[in-house]
């Protein structure tokens, strides 16, 4: 027994400290992408905030005081509650009518739906506004003109909405489709109808909100896109907020950076809401 040794200690190996610098290294992208995202944000508010090393709000007084961005704040709101409206009230019953009916046709769905993915904004608004020169060119009177005329209505632009809508289209439906695969529709559809309700009274009061996770991240990223979107807009000579700020950052500079921070704080509160609401509806489902 004397004479036996004792067994070294393992030396420690190099594969946990590799293990290790792996699941460090993980973490370098999401690292990167937030100091790209938060020093720019952190510098702005600096600047809108600390003029000249010293606290103020000043650049905030054209909130109550500039009648063109309270105008603007109107019109943008507008456009987006009618880009959301037309949003659901078309997508969600094509959706659901698909997922029923005609389960074959998604895939031609979900093409038609991605496409403005691959068509630029630019390339997009140079074919609208050929449209509304055509009709424009067709003389006072013409249908064409009242129409181009309709929908470049400076209170309520329906051009803006429609083009919206169709930006919005490729991120709505993979939201959309994504809730209808987590219910058994069709149960709970022929459910509803055996119970006596229609069709639309099923979507509405069964459907909608077994999905409301996807409906609301659905209406909070219509929102950041209508309150963030400027080549169409500006393309279009429509004044929305971020026209406005472009206008203004030439005479009131410090004051349009303070607004395109207030409303980038609101774009990533409304985006952080509608992950958690999902998340959180999600987990009521099951």
């Amino acid at each position: 027994m004397a004479g036996m040794t004792q067994a070294p200690a393992p030396a420690s190996t190099p594969r946990f400290s590799a293990v290790r610098a792996l699941s460090w290294g993980r973490w370098l992208p999401v690292l990167a992408v937030a100091a790209y995202v938060i020093i720019p944000l952190i510098c702005s508010i600096a600047f809108a905030v600390f003029p000249g090393g010293s606290f103020s709000l000043d650049a905030f007084h054209v909130l109550g005081s500039d009648a063109k961005l309270s105008s603007a704040i109107v019109r943008t709101l507008l456009i987006t509650a009618v880009t959301i409206a037309v949003l659901i009230a078309a997508l969600v019953p094509a959706v659901v009518a698909v997922h029923l009916w005609a389960p074959r046709l998604r895939t031609v769905l979900e093409i038609l739906c991605t496409l403005p993915l691959v068509v630029p904004p630019i390339a997009l608004v140079a074919g609208v506004v050929a449209i509304l020169r055509w009709g424009a060119q067709q003389g006072r009177g013409s249908t064409p003109n009242a129409i181009s005329q309709f929908l470049q209505n400076q209170d309520l632009p329906l051009i803006l909405v429609g083009t919206y809508v169709v930006l919005c289209l490729p991120f709505t439906f993979r939201s959309i489709d994504a809730g209808l695969r987590t219910i058994p529709l069709k149960a709970i559809v022929e459910g509803s109808q055996v119970l006596g309700s229609s069709m639309w009274g099923t979507i509405w009061r069964v459907v909608l909100p077994n999905m409301r996770g996807s409906i609301l991240f659905s209406v909070f990223f219509a929102t950041a896109l209508c309150f963030g979107e400027f080549t169409i807009a500006a393309t279009l000579s429509q004044q929305t907020v971020p026209v406005w700020l472009y206008t203004v950052s030439s005479t009131q500079f410090r004051s349009s950076i303070a607004i395109a921070v207030l409303l980038n704080l609101i774009t990533w509160a409304l985006m952080l809401i509608a992950t958690f609401a999902t998340a959180k509806a999600n987990r009521t489902r099951d």
